[in-house]
């Protein structure tokens, strides 16, 4: 199957992508089909790749301490392993595929290369990690206030 230019470019790039440009990422990324249950990224795996999910739904999980912690439910055009891409640091949470996935990867050496060639899709890059972060960030702070003002009110 080839990279679906037209999602990426709707979903994470917000502009057109020249035809040079479809094939500097057509080099680079890479498509990996997941089935349902099969893990996508391991905790403890060695770092350094970005995974873009293109398509299905997965669960992040933490291992830590013999507990298995739920941290998150990613959907089509979530990215995670940006810690491990950006620091090349092993990976610090499982995803797992809740249905069958398509993922795209792109890997730390490949966007080294990028970085070169073509320094404004690496940018696009950089800025979707950030957006993700963000989002990340605002759904946790709105599940905390969720749960302060449960407590607050349940105890009354």
């Amino acid at each position: 199957m080839a990279i679906d230019y037209s999602w990426l470019e709707e979903n994470l790039v917000k502009r057109q992508l020249a035809e040079g440009e479809k094939e500097k990422l057509g080099g680079l990324l890479l498509e990996k089909n997941v089935a349902k249950n099969d893990h996508i990224l391991t905790q403890g795996q060695a770092g350094g790749v970005l995974y873009i999910l293109r398509s299905g739904r997965a669960n992040i999980n933490v291992d830590a301490n013999g507990q298995h912690m739920h941290i998150a439910a990613a959907k089509e055009g979530a990215l995670f392993g940006e810690i491990t891409f950006l620091t090349g640091d092993a990976a610090t949470a499982n995803v797992i595929a809740a249905e069958d996935c398509t993922v795209y990867k792109l890997a730390r050496e490949d966007c080294s290369e990028l970085m070169q060639t073509a320094p404004e899709l690496v940018y696009v890059f950089m800025a979707a990690m950030l957006v993700n972060a963000a989002k990340v960030i605002r759904s946790k702070d709105a599940d905390h206030a969720s749960m302060l003002q449960y407590m607050g009110t349940s105890h009354k």
